[in-house]
């Protein structure tokens, strides 16, 4: 397994890369709309989303790229926090089915039935 690469400007188009396709192998959205993510307004939920996943790799808030002005997304702060603090996604329930998608992808073929 190859170790995380930090996150600067040369390698954020690689981290871009690798979270969409963590969510293409899992298929996180068919995920989140399980757990009650709907799309309301313009933007693209998969821009919020990926947004938020490469935030991890980033090492700072959105209020610390914004205050710093490296902030440089297609969305508002007022839509990424709305999208957060949806009251109808069930986050933990999101977080216990990529952890069983994960797992069954992973560990199946490692034992015997």
């Amino acid at each position: 397994m190859s170790s995380l690469p930090s996150f600067d400007t040369e390698n954020e188009p690689k981290i871009a890369r690798s979270v969409e396709k963590f969510f293409k192998d899992y298929k996180v959205m068919e995920l989140l709309r399980r757990c009650g993510l709907r799309k309301s307004k313009g933007i693209p939920l998969w821009s919020i989303l990926l947004y938020i996943f490469s935030n991890v790799f980033r090492d700072r808030s959105m209020y610390m790229q914004q205050k710093y002005g490296k902030c440089a997304t297609v969305f508002s702060k007022n839509t990424y926090y709305r999208f957060m603090q949806n009251p109808h996604i069930n986050w933990l329930r999101l977080t216990i089915l990529l952890a069983e998608r994960i797992l069954n992808g992973h560990l199946k073929d490692l034992t015997s039935d």
